[in-house]
């Protein structure tokens, strides 16, 4: 029976890349377990197992006594000593009983929770592998949907992509492979998933990091994003290399670098945006493709009144007011949209920032900018209890 168990404990390890000693405290802990559902809840087993030989040896665990009040748990002094000569009250002995006295149903339980504690070992494996690409695009195939849940084949294990983490407008074939961010980790104990994500606004930073060589080399830095998921997105990138222009690193030749992301978005458009510390030039730039003729900005309510040219107004605000919300939260700025000659009459209210301001943060940002980022901050590992 011994080179059996062992047998069977190397197969499974070796099928579901599970580390032995994993299985065998699984084993002893559904053994004793199973033992206690039969003689009580209250008694006190001890199983081992010989991961060499594969011995199986089980005992009860008795304390010593002068009286004996728990016949299951207690032992007198004159009935130890039968065991043992040097035992003495206070003691807690351990005797051995035979492994076949285990029930036959207590015996298939203990198997189930034996395998329910690989498929856990095999989850918290899978969990751990990925726990280094927190961030990052993995490549996955399409298992299968369930109840809205998307189940993915990854290189290692089987991830999970939410309702809420899905392009509304995308249809998932089964069998067919897409890219996927790791967007987070939930690792408890029969709990642990991989979640992954085509609608998060990390999902287009990953993609422009593995298109555009500069920004994996800090020579560009996207500065925020902006995205509804399947219909539009703004990124805003800047310049830590003098003479680099940004917008045309993210372009690419003939447009190769942005094509390659947005193919991989589908029908969702990606605008390009100069990112710029005086908040009046990022507003404008932020409204692109309009052209703006000037900027009321507010600064006590983060808002400001954007004229544009009455040709403009329609592209300015956008289909269903895309452009404009887009913009807002890119900027952080309440943008409303009006054209020449509708602007406010509060216009001492409605001001650009302070060019001392200004001049002063874009010392520091350039000062800033002559040391080389290396750091990349990548999201921690959520535990969560999955409802």
């Amino acid at each position: 029976m011994g080179n059996e168990l062992i047998s069977a404990v190397n197969q499974i390890c070796a099928e579901h890349g599970v580390n032995p000693d994993i299985v065998f405290t699984a084993l002893q802990t559904a053994v004793a377990d199973a033992y206690k559902k039969e003689n009580g809840e209250e008694t006190k087993v001890k199983v081992e197992i010989d991961r060499l030989t594969g011995a199986f040896h089980m005992y009860i665990v008795k304390e010593v006594v002068k009286t004996v009040s728990d016949d299951k748990n207690e032992l007198s002094l004159a009935d130890a000593k039968k065991f043992s000569k040097e035992v003495k009250v206070g003691d807690e002995l351990e005797i051995e009983i035979p492994v076949g006295s285990l029930g036959r149903i207590a015996a298939q339980a203990a198997k189930y929770t034996v395998m329910g504690k690989i498929r856990d070992a095999e989850r918290e494996a899978v969990v751990e592998f990925y726990s280094q690409r927190l961030g990052e695009i993995v490549t996955g195939k399409i298992q299968g949907v369930r109840a809205g849940l998307v189940l993915v084949e990854l290189e290692k294990g089987v991830g999970e992509m939410p309702e809420n983490e899905q392009i509304k407008a995308e249809f998932y074939e089964i069998g067919k492979r897409y890219r996927f961010l790791v967007k987070e980790l939930i690792n408890e104990e029969n709990n642990r998933h991989v979640i992954l994500s085509r609608s998060d606004e990390g999902f287009v930073k990953a993609l422009f990091a593995m298109e555009v060589p500069e920004i994996s080399n800090d020579q560009v830095e996207i500065k925020g994003i902006a995205r509804f998921a399947g219909m539009r997105s703004k990124v805003a990138v800047s310049s830590n290399q003098d003479g680099l222009d940004p917008q045309g690193a993210c372009i690419g030749q003939r447009g190769m670098r942005i094509n390659a992301i947005m193919n991989e978005l589908g029908e969702e458009k990606v605008d390009i945006v100069k990112w710029d510390l005086d908040i009046i030039e990022y507003i404008k730039n932020a409204l692109s493709p309009a052209s703006v003729l000037k900027v009321l900005y507010n600064h006590a309510r983060s808002s400001a009144v954007v004229v544009v040219p009455e040709d403009q107004l329609s592209l300015a605000i956008g289909r269903e007011g895309t452009n404009v919300r887009l913009a807002s939260l890119l900027t952080g700025v309440e943008i409303s949209v009006v054209q020449e000659g509708e602007e406010p009459k509060e216009k001492a209210e409605l001001k650009p920032a302070k060019e001392k301001e200004v001049k002063a943060e874009k010392k520091v940002v350039a000062k800033k900018a002559t040391v080389k980022k290396t750091t990349v901050k990548k999201a921690a590992v959520k535990k969560a209890v999955k409802k």
